[in-house]
């Protein structure tokens, strides 16, 4: 076996040894964390990154050997590297980068001078590029070449899975008409967040939300126009929470809001907002319900650790609230 013949069977053997680690893993982020550990290994780099792209715009998924130089980067679309990826698809070759048109793409190490740019292509579309660099100059060769292109297939199919695996998660837990969260995520993010508002002293607010005289809305025009209202309600939450807030379906006409680090006063605040914007929103056959009335909602709040410590009390507490609510009036606040 001559000196080639080695060489083509190490690269054989590292590229199966690639695609069996990421062969049985379908989370996006083990898989993306898992290439760039396993290229990392194979190829003499300073670092190598594993960028995603898709509607919502350009993100670095996982990252070795950059640290802070690349994490703190804000990537997009009309970068000169990643918009040369995007519309030729085309993987790139560098020897020198302070001499190329793409010096300033892409954050590099301390003292960079090579690049590698590789499309992750999935159905015929860039879904994200493979970025790898050195501190030397000419650093990458034909064999580096050949052994990416080789992977690059592998890693395409790998991401291609993850990917549609993250679909099928994202719609398993998302309520299908109105575009939130559904009662099965809610009782997972609530566990999630109150064992780390306890675990890092942080305060952790629960909004229990119901549409009032929904069912008297629902008898006199049908299920289709109930439906309508409740996706254009789910609309305005979506469209008026915070960064930190998570919307749900908790069933029927109700709804329920996680508000993470947000005390007690601020959810209030919060939650009368809320209120106020469906109290302006207009709604067909509203006037029906009552003389000149219209849709609105009531708000029960609950707060860790101001009214409780566990999870079912803060459900219980807020639920209380929303009875209050409804009891005094609707289409009020009740902390």
């Amino acid at each position: 076996m001559d000196q080639k013949d080695s060489i083509d069977l190490k690269i054989l053997k590292a590229i199966f040894g690639i695609a069996r680690s990421i062969g049985s893993e379908l989370e996006l982020e083990k898989v993306c964390d898992l290439i760039v550990e396993k290229v990392f290994k194979v190829i003499n780099c300073n670092g190598c990154a594993i960028i995603l792209v898709d509607e919502k715009g350009v993100k670095l998924q996982s990252e070795i050997g950059f640290g802070k130089s690349i994490r703190e980067v804000e990537f997009r679309k009309e970068m000169p590297l990643v918009k040369y990826i995007l519309s030729t698809k085309n993987k790139l070759f560098i020897g020198d980068i302070e001499s190329s048109y793409f010096k300033y793409s892409v954050p590099r190490g301390e003292k960079t001078v090579s690049m590698i740019c590789i499309p992750i292509i999935v159905k015929e579309e860039v879904k994200g590029i493979i970025y790898i660099d050195s501190k030397k100059t000419n650093a990458f060769s034909s064999r580096h070449e050949y052994f990416l292109n080789i992977l690059a297939h592998e890693i395409s199919i790998a991401i291609e899975r993850a990917l549609n695996y993250k679909q099928i998660k994202e719609l398993s837990v998302i309520d299908e008409l109105t575009g939130v969260f559904n009662r099965r995520k809610f009782d997972i993010d609530l566990r999630d967040a109150l064992n780390e508002a306890i675990r890092y002293i942080k305060s952790l607010s629960l909004l229990m939300i119901d549409i009032d005289h929904f069912k008297r809305y629902n008898d006199l025009h049908g299920h289709q126009m109930g439906d309508i209202v409740l996706k254009k309600i789910g609309r305005v939450f979506i469209e008026n929470k915070r960064l930190t807030d998570r919307i749900y379906r908790y069933g029927g006409e109700e709804f329920s809001i996680i508000c993470s680090e947000t005390n007690k006063e601020n959810a209030r605040i919060f939650a009368e907002r809320l209120r106020q914007f469906v109290n302006q929103e207009k709604f067909k056959g509203e006037d029906k319900i009552k003389s000149g009335g219209n849709l609105t909602i009531s708000i029960g709040v609950s707060n860790f650790p101001f009214d409780v410590t566990k999870t079912d009390h803060l459900i219980k507490y807020a639920d209380d609230a929303l009875y209050k609510a409804k009891a005094k009036g609707r289409n009020m606040v009740v902390v």
